[in-house]
């Protein structure tokens, strides 16, 4: 597992060995990230959210490539060590906060009028075994007000009949990875 692009290009992560976590692949996430530079996403200065994060991969790809603040979001300790780990291999401990809850506890407490303010690019990627997850977690992230005007939030998952209320939506399919694209409904 590697950084794909930017300041850290080609530095090699630690992951999460087992069958608790499913990182995504090198060639999901260098697609999913291909994707969201053709819908114009910017990177430079961007406030990440990287839920259930596992290896932190996603929200530090995006610190790569120019980030200014990623959150990590994880409940599992080994998972925060290891995202702790590659935060430090890269440097980068400072503008990172690693948050040791679940997800929906996560974006319950957070709001806009928290420190940490809206975010610009989310990444949820639940326990494939659990789809329902991504509903209620975006549901969330329009409740608590947690999204700039221009965000995206990636969710992976393997079902794909999920519809996602108040979101446009631009799916994509990677063997068995599917991933939504969600972007606030205009008007």
């Amino acid at each position: 597992m590697r950084v794909n692009s930017g300041r850290f290009r080609g530095k090699t992560l630690s992951w999460i060995s087992g069958d608790t976590t499913r990182p995504t692949t090198d060639r999901v996430k260098e697609n999913v990230f291909n994707v969201l530079m053709s819908m114009g996403v910017e990177f430079d200065g961007a406030r990440v959210l990287d839920a259930f994060a596992g290896s932190g991969q996603m929200g530090i790809e995006c610190i790569s490539r120019g980030a200014s603040l990623a959150v990590f979001c994880d409940t599992s300790d080994t998972a925060r060590a290891v995202i702790k780990k590659n935060l430090t291999s890269i440097g980068f401990g400072s503008k990172a906060q690693i948050v040791p809850v679940d997800c929906l506890r996560c974006l319950r407490d957070l709001s806009a009028k928290s420190p940490l303010g809206q975010f610009d690019i989310v990444f949820l990627d639940p326990p494939y075994s659990d789809p329902e997850i991504c509903l209620t977690a975006t549901a969330k992230l329009i409740e608590n007000d947690l999204l700039s005007p221009n965000s995206v939030v990636v969710v992976e998952t393997e079902t794909e009949n999920l519809e996602f209320p108040n979101y446009d939506v631009k799916q994509k399919k990677y063997g068995r990875a599917v991933i939504f694209f969600l972007t606030i409904q205009s008007g």
